[in-house]
Formats: C-alpha cells, sequence, structure tokens
C-alpha cells in the first residue's frame, strides 16, 4: 500500500460567497467533470454528515464512488473522506478550501490525502490531470473567468 498527499490551487476571479455558493452544491461535481462523465446522487448540499455518491462513465465501464462530508465550514472549507473508493484508491481525504483573495477573487485549494494500490507518483500525476480539467470545465462557465495555478 502507498500514501500520499496531492495539493492543487486554483485562483477564480469570482469573490468567495459567489464560489462557495456553487461548490456547496453537489451537483455541480458533475458540471466541472469533463471525463469520465459523472451523474451525482445523494444529498444535494455541502454540509457535515452529507453523503455524495458518484457514478463515473469511462464508456468501457462504471464506477462508483460515495464519501462523506465530515467538516463543513461555511464560506471557508470541509472536506469528503471517501467510504466506497474505487480502484487504484484504497483511501481518500479531500479537503476543499476557500480564501478571499484581494481584487474580489478567491483561491481555492484542493488537498488529497490517500493511499493506493499503484504508487504515488503514479496518483500524483492522475491527479494532476483530474484538477486541471477541472479548472477547465471551470472555465466554461460564468463563476470562473480568468485562472492560473499558484
Amino acid at each position: 500500500m502507498f500514501r500520499g498527499k496531492f495539493v492543487y490551487t486554483t485562483v477564480i476571479e469570482s469573490p468567495v460567497e459567489d464560489v462557495w455558493s456553487f461548490f456547496s452544491k453537489n451537483e455541480n461535481l458533475a458540471a466541472i467533470t469533463g471525463f469520465p462523465e459523472v451523474n451525482v446522487t445523494g444529498d444535494r448540499e455541502v454540509r457535515k454528515g452529507a453523503v455524495i455518491q458518484l457514478e463515473l462513465d469511462f464508456k468501457l465501464f462504471f464506477m462508483n464512488w460515495q464519501a462523506r462530508i465530515i467538516r463543513a465550514e461555511t464560506g471557508s472549507f470541509f472536506q469528503d473522506a471517501g467510504e466506497k473508493v474505487p480502484f487504484p484508491f484504497r483511501l481518500w481525504l479531500h479537503t476543499h478550501r476557500f480564501e478571499g483573495i484581494p481584487g474580489g477573487k478567491t483561491k481555492m485549494t484542493d488537498e488529497v490525502a490517500f493511499s493506493s494500490w499503484v504508487p504515488v507518483p503514479l496518483i500524483k500525476i492522475m491527479l494532476y490531470g483530474m484538477f486541471l480539467d477541472r479548472k477547465r470545465q471551470l472555465g466554461r462557465l460564468s463563476i470562473y473567468k480568468r485562472s492560473r495555478e499558484e
């Protein structure tokens, strides 16, 4: 078993209140995921105890993912823990942080602690691609005008 940590930061040119409003609705995960196609079920709002269920459609096969929000502070952060995670993961803990920065922008930081069946460098490449794709998908939405990695 391999253990690792991954951090990805995005600057969104919208105020933290708007960004929080968008990310506090679980169905918006589907809106920011290009591949695989995601069907989101379970609780709609981000709050402590909420359960999020994802069906990931890779076109050739499906995978299911279930996570629970274990910590949440409105406007600031929330943390989900994987309860049913697909291969290659064994454990998953994802913290989403939102921080208002000058100019009416938001610094969003995703921090993932994980254990997996495959080596950490491979997982980090996969996670980098996933969050980069989410950044691109956000670019199509009105909440997100322009971003940069820090």
